[in-house]
């Protein structure tokens, strides 16, 4: 019996003294996550895909992972927080990142002999004018976001940013700096199309009826063209002027536009 307890108390005493250096089953299997990961080399918060960042971070899962990318660029770990990312997750993972540059963009990526300049090298990127090129210039900005900027123009404000997918809060404030939402400027009068419409622009009290105009009078109306007239034509008939905003391709700032130039008989 006294051989018994002996063992046990020694038993207990090795598993105490296991834990106190870090080398219990649990410290170890930590231990083991961190050297694998440092075996791979730093893991870059800027540039590494979800899954990496998943597969080779403690305690990143599949949401914090997406956290972690929707939220970039960082400047320093600790931006993480911002992000979301918990506190105790940060400090976890702290000796096992790093922060590098930003990700180029398509832009940068482009033809051989050409480089993007940087949008804060100069004038602010319009957001309601800038082509897809332009955007991409900007911070972790891809041909996808940029896509979705351009759709989902006009912007009232850098702030209307907010309802374009993927861009997250984080994101949208690194852009407000070098961005900006001015109205784009009435296009360049051309040719006959363009005497039209500067006719009916400036014609005492012409008022173009949405419900019985022809395909042509419906062009002279300010940003509509040949394929939104038809549009127009299509969808009739209408009940109200603000029925018109149903018809694709015409948005509140296209209805703004032309509101006091139509009326519905």
């Amino acid at each position: 019996m006294p051989l018994k307890i002996i063992a046990g108390v020694l038993a207990s005493s090795s598993l105490v003294l296991a834990l106190l250096l870090g080398t219990g089953p649990a410290v170890q299997g930590q231990t083991a996550a961190k050297s694998k990961a440092a075996a791979k080399g730093k893991i870059d918060i800027n540039k590494a895909t979800a899954e990496e960042l998943e597969k080779h971070l403690p305690g990143v899962g599949a949401v914090t992972a997406k956290k972690i990318v929707a939220g970039r660029p960082f400047t320093t770990v600790d931006d993480l927080a911002k992000a979301g990312v918990p506190a105790r997750t940060i400090d976890g993972i702290r000796d096992l990142v790093t922060v590098g540059p930003a990700r180029a963009s398509g832009a940068e990526k482009s033809a051989k002999g050409k480089t993007a300049a940087p949008a804060h090298s100069g004038a602010p990127v319009n957001i309601n004018t800038a082509t897809a090129e332009e955007l991409e210039t900007l911070p972790n900005v891809g041909p996808v976001h940029a896509k979705e900027i351009i759709a989902n123009r006009p912007f009232k404000s850098v702030d209307d940013l907010a309802r374009v997918k993927g861009l997250g809060k984080a994101h949208i404030e690194t852009l407000r700096p070098l961005v900006t939402a001015e109205a784009p400027a009435p296009a360049a009068a051309k040719g006959s199309s363009a005497k039209s419409k500067t006719t009916a622009k400036t014609e005492p009290g012409k008022k173009v009826n949405i419900n019985k105009a022809s395909k042509e009078e419906l062009d002279t109306l300010t940003g509509i063209g040949p394929v939104k007239a038809q549009a127009i034509i299509d969808a009739r008939p209408f009940k109200t002027v603000e029925d018109i905003k149903k018809v694709k391709g015409i948005k509140e700032g296209e209805f703004e536009k032309i509101k006091n130039l139509i009326v519905v008989e």
